[in-house]
């Protein structure tokens, strides 16, 4: 039978493992839309069948690049957060709303950036939804590790 801390860990490494998954898909997207637009920004890879060398990113590419960037920015602060968080053994329905929720915040956040551009709001609210939770997770993880001190 699995313990309280195993049962949040399942989730937390369920969803971890999907943000690292997303995290290289969108990389790798980086280099598909520099394909698909034939603008590269190296010399060495200008040289392949059909590329133009440009010393700008195409807007498509940038736009990727900004979506992947933001990734970087939120998603690894998330997972080590959210790693000690499960620590305090939070309620276990608080615990799958709060991962899935900023994991789905996170691939909404990606398709309406870089693959589906919609009008704000609606990436200013994903990346605000992930923002506050991680936010929510380390007010908790003072909260509990100050007894400790």
């Amino acid at each position: 039978m699995a313990t309280e801390l195993e049962e949040r860990f399942a989730i937390y490494a369920f969803n971890a493992g999907l943000l690292v998954i997303k995290l290289f898909v969108v990389a790798f997207s980086t280099g598909v839309v520099r394909g698909s637009k034939k603008v590269v920004l190296n010399e060495e890879d200008s040289k392949r069948k059909g590329m133009e060398m440009s010393t700008e990113e195409h807007p498509a590419v940038a736009r990727v690049k900004r979506a992947h960037l933001n990734d970087l920015e939120n998603i690894p602060a998330f997972l080590i957060i959210s790693l000690v968080w499960i620590h305090t053994i939070p309620d276990i329905v608080e615990c799958h709303v709060l991962m899935w929720l900023f994991t789905t915040a996170r691939f909404v956040h990606t398709a309406v950036y870089a693959y589906y551009p919609v009008p704000q709001p609606a990436r200013g609210i994903c990346f605000i939804v992930g923002v506050l939770i991680t936010l929510y997770m380390i007010v908790r993880n003072f909260i509990y590790f100050a007894q400790f001190f």
